[in-house]
């Protein structure tokens, strides 16, 4: 009996000693609440929004992106940036989408001297038209993160893709109506096929620095997979 007491008294210690996460569903309820309320908004920001509008909502992403308003938040900031490249004598273009590192990011990050990281890439086939590859990131759900773009946007081989980090530690994609669980892999290769269909090769990689991710996506040229992936005789 004494051991038995002895033992529960260690799993409550060690339960008083557990970690509270950052997110969690009262955190929730009142950012939807503060969403709610006229009162918390930051009218300025939407404001200065407003006045971009004909330029946001001019590019074709795969959400419309009128402006609304949000409570206020401080964000450590967010981004996004091209990519084009060559893989097994294909050429590949993309998008990589960036957070700043804070309560709500800290998990991804490896070492303590970064400040960015790298949550979501997405590569595919360039077609062999001039189109437009849209991309932005936003902050305006903070502390969930979402980004979106699209690739080969004027043609039959677009990509659309959606890439949300929220700050339950959880993140998706949606990449043409399929879901990535993105804590299996940060990047997804993407190939449109000559018939119409599109098929999806998700990596195993992680969070990365920008040199990191760079040299990830070098790495890929000479990987046999990825060549094959992208020089398949049924892509476009």
């Amino acid at each position: 009996m004494l051991a038995s007491c002895n033992s529960e008294s260690k799993k409550k210690d060690n339960n008083d000693l557990a970690i509270e996460p950052f997110w969690n569903i009262e955190k929730a309820k009142k950012q939807a609440l503060d969403f709610n309320s006229s009162d918390t908004w930051d009218t300025k920001t939407l404001e200065m929004e407003i006045g971009y509008i004909d330029a946001l909502t001019s590019l074709d992403f795969p959400f419309f992106t009128s402006p609304f308003p949000t409570p206020e938040y401080e964000s450590p900031g967010n981004g996004n940036s091209s990519i084009e490249t060559e893989i097994g004598g294909k050429k590949i273009i993309g998008h990589t989408v960036i957070i700043g590192r804070g309560e709500h990011s800290e998990h991804l990050f490896k070492t303590i001297t970064d400040e960015y990281i790298t949550y979501f890439t997405i590569l595919t086939i360039a077609d062999s038209l001039k189109t437009e590859n849209p991309v932005i990131a936003t902050s305006r759900n903070h502390p969930h993160y979402l980004a979106q773009g699209s690739l080969n946007k004027s043609s039959k081989s677009r990509v659309d893709w959606v890439a949300i980090q929220l700050a339950d530690k959880n993140a998706y994609s949606i990449v043409n109506a399929r879901i990535f669980d993105l804590r299996v892999g940060r990047l997804i290769l993407v190939a449109p096929q000559k018939d119409g269909s599109i098929r999806f090769y998700q990596t195993q990689a992680p969070t990365m620095n920008l040199n990191e991710r760079e040299k990830f996506i070098e790495n890929l040229k000479t990987q046999p997979k990825a060549i094959a992936f992208f020089s398949d005789h049924n892509n476009i």
